[in-house]
């Protein structure tokens, strides 16, 4: 597979979201390059800060300040992003007001949602255009100055816009999480709005997909003591379970085959 330099290492930092460790092998085989391509791919991804280099290949840089486009992240693990997604959705009860962040694994709960009788407060363009199409919706756009890399509307205009209303449910997402330094997001406007999100909300439900583990970006979020609820595609190490536990996280895991109760709800 021959792909110009740009479209290679944007796949080559998709590998490593996925897997996390990449060989020079791998991606000499899978790109069908020399080796001294391979390297020039990994050092111009090491200096952006994207990876380590080892003996052999690479690892993915757990601490870092090249955060992947958007576009990646939102192609990255769509399976499971659609997993619990759905799950997520299983627990919404007509009346129920809620608030939908702009991420794409929020994003996937939408064709689910289109004919429930709720009322969904939001920032993301991409969910206004999607549930404007619903009859039994009642949609609310939060305003104020759009941002089109985040493709959302942030700043203090919507953050005092949020500030009227009171949500049952905030489903959110976020770039990483670790135990030390709890969520972290892209800047200092997205923590902002979501942190007005979580003090508006009667309980905050985080949508995770295993990827955002053990990581840490460059804006803080919050901690796990003001998270009640988090869904992620794949079952959880015991380190995480016992974490959680500690913090009062309810946790939601939607591993790929695996089932999916009947009756569940948040109470």
């Amino acid at each position: 597979m021959r792909l110009l330099l740009v479209q290679r290492r944007e796949a080559i930092r998709a590998m490593l979201l996925e897997k996390e460790n990449i060989t020079i092998n791998e991606v000499m085989e899978k790109f069908h390059i020399s080796v001294e391509t391979a390297r020039r791919d990994f050092d111009a991804l090491a200096e952006e800060g994207f990876l380590n280099k080892v003996y052999g290949g690479a690892t993915l840089k757990k601490r870092t300040s090249a955060l992947p486009s958007k576009q990646l992240l939102d192609s990255v693990f769509s399976e499971g992003k659609a997993r619990l997604a759905r799950r997520a959705v299983k627990f919404m009860k007509s009346g129920d007001t809620i608030f939908l962040d702009n991420s794409d694994t929020v994003f996937h709960m939408c064709a689910d949602l289109m004919d429930l009788n709720i009322t969904v407060l939001t920032n993301s363009l991409a969910v206004i255009n999607c549930l404007s199409k619903s009859k039994t919706i009642q949609l609310i756009a939060v305003g104020g100055r759009y941002d089109p890399k985040e493709e959302a509307f942030l700043g203090p205009t919507a953050a005092e816009y949020l500030r009227r209303f009171q949500v049952d449910r905030a489903f959110f997402s976020c770039k990483s999480f670790d135990m030390a330094r709890g969520l972290g997001v892209s800047d200092e406007r997205v923590a902002d709005l979501k942190k007005t999100v979580i003090a508006c909300a009667e309980q905050t439900c985080l949508l995770a997909d295993h990827s955002k583990f053990g990581r840490v970006s460059f804006a803080h979020l919050c901690d796990f003591d003001v998270i009640d609820t988090l869904f992620t595609d794949e079952v959880v190490p015991d380190e995480w379970k016992d974490y959680f536990e500690r913090y009062h996280v309810k946790l939601y895991e939607c591993p790929a085959g695996g089932d999916i109760p009947q009756e569940e709800n948040y109470y």
